[in-house]
């Protein structure tokens, strides 16, 4: 082969390898700088309380559950889906709760429900907007509180959260432990384990039932394995779905949830609601005081 030819061939090459280069820098800077938009506030100010309970106690044999991750209430038809869902549930397990105006009249509408959201981190674009975790219910809990990730999301540099609260369940002396995760995403896998273990700390520390649910991310056979192991051993049991059509990546669902100590009447997946691009879960749980 001529070896001009070789020459040319090779230089546009080299070229191409420098531009995909800087290219590549260029977009690392400005990932890098994504992590500027937010604001990690302090733990003392992360726990945000709205509205108050109107009952003392969750009744044993009906206690309805939602869990859902809003996506921040971007999408049209979003507050119609949401109070539509809620009035009747005892217990709401909310992931991307967004503090705006749209969400605060939402929760402010369901005057009965006292909400706990664990804070994440603020946009600063939007007023320093908190985003994180949400527990709700018409039940006033003896506690609650949240945990943050330890571990932060790569480029964005924010942790996630898991809010929980305990409700007093009538007729036992014991109370439902009730925890609403948002799993950290595109970190590596060992993060993913740290912020299940941060679950389980509350989970053993607790004498009672438990419902444990969310958006895990679960996007690999690998977490989804770990989780599974945690807690099969644990003693919980999965929910199945009615009409199952959760999200899915890689072939993965991402949301689930977890009880123990409690029977599934019904678990349905709300397969027709689109004002999110996670699908609702509602189920109905039963507790045997005896």
């Amino acid at each position: 082969m001529d070896e001009r030819i070789l020459s040319t061939r090779r230089i546009p090459f080299s070229l191409l390898l420098l531009f995909i280069a800087f290219v590549s820098m260029n977009a690392e800077a400005r990932r890098w700088g994504l992590a500027k938009k937010y604001t990690i506030p302090s733990m003392s100010k992360s726990h945000i309380t709205m509205g108050q309970s109107q009952e003392s106690e969750l009744n044993p044999d009906s206690i309805k559950i939602l869990v859902w991750n809003l996506l921040k209430a971007e999408r049209k038809n979003w507050l119609g889906d949401f109070l539509k869902m809620s009035q009747d549930k005892d217990i709401l397990l909310l992931q991307e709760g967004y503090l705006n105006s749209r969400t605060q009249f939402a929760f402010d509408t369901l005057s009965y429900f006292r909400f706990d959201m664990g804070v994440s981190f603020l946009y600063k674009r939007d007023d320093n907007t908190p985003t994180g975790t949400v527990v709700g219910s018409r039940v006033a809990p003896v506690d609650a509180g949240f945990v943050r990730t330890y571990d932060l999301e790569p480029f964005i540099k924010t942790p996630k959260t898991i809010t929980h609260a305990t409700y007093p369940i009538a007729g036992s002396n014991k109370t439902l432990l009730a925890l609403s995760i948002h799993g950290i995403n595109f970190a590596n896998h060992h993060t993913f384990v740290n912020q299940i273990n941060q679950a389980v700390e509350l989970i053993t520390a607790h004498d009672g039932p438990i419902v444990f649910g969310g958006d895990f991310n679960t996007r690999t056979k690998k977490r989804m394995k770990h989780l599974r192991n945690v807690m099969s051993f644990l003693g919980f049991k999965e929910a199945s779905y009615r009409n199952d059509k959760r999200m899915k990546v890689f072939g993965n669902y991402l949301d689930h949830v977890f009880v123990k100590d409690l029977l599934i009447k019904d678990s349905n997946c709300l397969k027709d609601i689109k004002s999110s691009d996670h699908k609702a879960m509602v189920l109905e749980l039963v507790y045997d005081v005896d």
